[in-house]
Formats: C-alpha cells, sequence, structure tokens
C-alpha cells in the first residue's frame, strides 16, 4: 500500500494531486487544517492499494480465482469508498466554513475594540465624561451601537456645559431613552380580558396572582381567573391555591371549545385573567395553539413574560418566536435578581413593545409595579430599581 501526505490550501486542489499521483481509487485517510507560519494549510493524507487493479498470473486456477476475488471486493466496496471519500471532503470543507466564521467572529470583536478605542476613548471631540457615560451604559448591559449612538445624540445636541457635569448628563440621557421608549407606548389600549404568555419559568402564573391582588385589593374590581396550563404537574393546584387565599373564582380549560365559554361564564367580571402552558418557544406546534385560541376572541390583552435573569439572547428569541402571537405589552419579571437593567432597553427598542409592569419579588401583590417610560428609562441609568418620584 502506497500511503502520501499533502499540504494544500483548500480540498479541491488536495483531491486534485492526490488522483494525479495516485490514482482515481485513492483512499483519503485523514485531513485536517493546520496553521503555518505564514498560512494555514490543509494536510491531507492518503493511500493507494497496492494490489488494486493487479491481475495475477491466470495462467493457474489458483490465480483466476485470486483475480476473480480482488476484481469483486473492489466492485463492491468502491461505491463505498466513494461515499466516504465525498464524506471526507464534505466535513473537510464544514469544518472550514467553521473556521472562516470563527475569524469573522474575532474579526468582528477586534473591529468593536478599535471602535471603543478610537470612537471613544482617543476621539477629542468626545470629553471624558462623554466617554464615562459611554462605558458606563456598556457595563449595565447596553449595546455598543445603542451606547454610541446615545453619546454621538449628546455630543451633538447638547452644550459642552451640560456634557462636563457628570450628573446633568445622565439625567439628559435618562430623557433621551425615556423619549426613544414612549414612540412605543402610543396606541396602548388597556383591555378587560388580559392573558400571560413567555418561556418555562418566566413567572406567569405568579405575575397573574400579583396583578389580580393588585385588581381585587387596590382597584376593587370583580376578578375572574382561567387557566389553559393542564401541562404541568401542579400548576393548576399553584394557581387554585392563590385563587382561594383571594376568595376568587378559577375555571380549567382542558379544550380549545371550552375557551369562548369560559370567557362568556364570567361576563360579569371587571377583568378576567387567563395563564398559559409554560412550554418550550421553540415548540412550533405550542405556539400555532396559543395563536388559534387567542383568535377565538380579538378583545384579549396579551403580555409576553420575561425574566430578565435569562441572557438577552434567549430573551430575544422568545421576542421572535412569540411574535406569531402578535402580543401587545411585554412584563420583566425578577428584576430583584438581575444584575443589569441595560437589556430592557435593547428588547423593548428589538421588539418595539411597551412595559406594562415589572416584578421585583415573590410578594403578593407588593412585588408587582406599573411602569411607564420615564421609570424604565430611570432603571436603565441608574442601574437599579428606584422610585422616580423620589429622584425627581
Amino acid at each position: 500500500m502506497q500511503i502520501k501526505k499533502y499540504e494544500v490550501s483548500n480540498i479541491n486542489e488536495g483531491m486534485a494531486k492526490i488522483k494525479e499521483d495516485l490514482g482515481p481509487n485513492a483512499v483519503i485517510l485523514s485531513s485536517k487544517r493546520l496553521k503555518g507560519k505564514k498560512r494555514s494549510f490543509i494536510e491531507m493524507v492518503a493511500a493507494k492499494d497496492d494490489y488494486y487493479g493487479f491481475i495475477p498470473n491466470s495462467s493457474s486456477k489458483k490465480g483466476k480465482d485470486r483475480e476473480s476475488t480482488i476484481l469483486n471486493s473492489h466492485k463492491v466496496f468502491l461505491p463505498i469508498r466513494t461515499e466516504i471519500d465525498q464524506l471526507k471532503a464534505l466535513i473537510m470543507d464544514t469544518r472550514r466554513k467553521m473556521d472562516i466564521h470563527s475569524e469573522l467572529a474575532e474579526l468582528k470583536e477586534t473591529l468593536n475594540t478599535l471602535f471603543d478605542i478610537f470612537g471613544v476613548q482617543n476621539n477629542r471631540n468626545i470629553s471624558s465624561y462623554l466617554s464615562k457615560f459611554y462605558y458606563h451604559l456598556i457595563s449595565v448591559g447596553i449595546s455598543k451601537q445603542k451606547a454610541f449612538k446615545l453619546v454621538e445624540e449628546l455630543r451633538n445636541n447638547y452644550s459642552q456645559e451640560i456634557l462636563e457635569d457628570y450628573q446633568n448628563l445622565l439625567g439628559v440621557a435618562e430623557d433621551i431613552i425615556k423619549r426613544s421608549i414612549a414612540v412605543f407606548y402610543k396606541n396602548v389600549v388597556r383591555k378587560r380580558i388580559i392573558s400571560f404568555v413567555g418561556p418555562a419559568g418566566s413567572g406567569k402564573s405568579t405575575t397573574l396572582a400579583k396583578l389580580a391582588a393588585h385588581y381585587l385589593f387596590c382597584d376593587k374590581l370583580d376578578v375572574g381567573i382561567l387557566t389553559t396550563d393542564t401541562y404541568r404537574i401542579g400548576a393548576t393546584e399553584q394557581l387554585k391555591i392563590y385563587a382561594d387565599i383571594m376568595g376568587l373564582p378559577l375555571r380549567l380549560i382542558s379544550k380549545k371549545e371550552e375557551f369562548k365559554e369560559s370567557i362568556d361564564a364570567f361576563s360579569e367580571k371587571d377583568i378576567i385573567l387567563i395563564d398559559t402552558p409554560g412550554k418550550t418557544y421553540k415548540d412550533k406546534n405550542y405556539l400555532m395553539q396559543l395563536k388559534e385560541l387567542f383568535t377565538i376572541d380579538s378583545s384579549i390583552e396579551i403580555n409576553l413574560i420575561l425574566n430578565i435573569t435569562t441572557s438577552q439572547e434567549n430573551m430575544i428569541e422568545a421576542v421572535e418566536r412569540f411574535g406569531i402571537i402578535n402580543y401587545d405589552n411585554i412584563i420583566f419579571t425578577k428584576l430583584d435578581e438581575a444584575n443589569n437593567f441595560g437589556s430592557i432597553y435593547n428588547i423593548i427598542d428589538y421588539a418595539g413593545k411597551p412595559v406594562s409592569y415589572i416584578t421585583k419579588g415573590q410578594n403578593v401583590p407588593q412585588d408587582l409595579e406599573r411602569v411607564d417610560p420615564g421609570k424604565l428609562a430611570r432603571f436603565v441609568v441608574k442601574n437599579a430599581i428606584v422610585d422616580v418620584d423620589s429622584q425627581s
């Protein structure tokens, strides 16, 4: 068996060389990308079976039998060898693309770093206060693009006197964020039937209980509760405990046909709150079922519940997946457990939806708070849950 090693720049070049040297029936034993002094290359190892194409002396019966065996074996294994070679080539091509993707990601990060250094820190037109503010925004979780846009707006539209007073700077930036968020509150309409959707573990049932208690004890309204969550063990029981404590009626909806009937049964109620299953949002059937359910009655307000302690990537994916339901508002939960609030601004801007409430603890109903653009902007800039009235 002949074995040869090749150093080539790409798979196609390697295959051509192997075919030229060892013939079309050579077998690729291995291939891997290596880094050289000047550039990376692909090392390919190929082999040729010395017996392939060899026809022994056919004058003897033994020779004829050997000839027949070799030819038959090659007829059987040639297609398999070809498929293996193609598969190895495909794997190498995939690895090459992954390497390129990794290199692009590294280049992007490098460019972002250079953007920070040359765009902000070393820009003579940007004061030290603006530079400090830029890095503050990034530290609280605001994306670099949004942070830089804020800095540019401050630099282009406000006097040097304002920019050199860091506290004033924070206040002005807060107002800019407030106005940016307020755009999504223009068409907010409160409805009497309110539903809650969101990823598993986001806090739908607890948020529903807090809002039910608020409507009951603070607003003195007559409340009814519906739940379609028949999937999780104990989920209905948990909600039933809350309902019993507050003396509120609870109806379980196990079939789509019961949905309209249950809403009609609560026609005399001031407010109807609807809980939904906490299944994974990657389940397209689940999302389609929710969509069909809410098309039964167009007067339902839909709130997407997002746990702010989860990664921003997960929240963005939830925003995209639940977009099929055309939800009305976002409710952020577990702010008391969060380290950074900048993602609030990122998510609102990405989703283009208003935030109706935030939750900040387990107490019912105390740890539920209605929010507006002013409160949210202050949360983001201060990176804390603060009382807007006491800070004004």
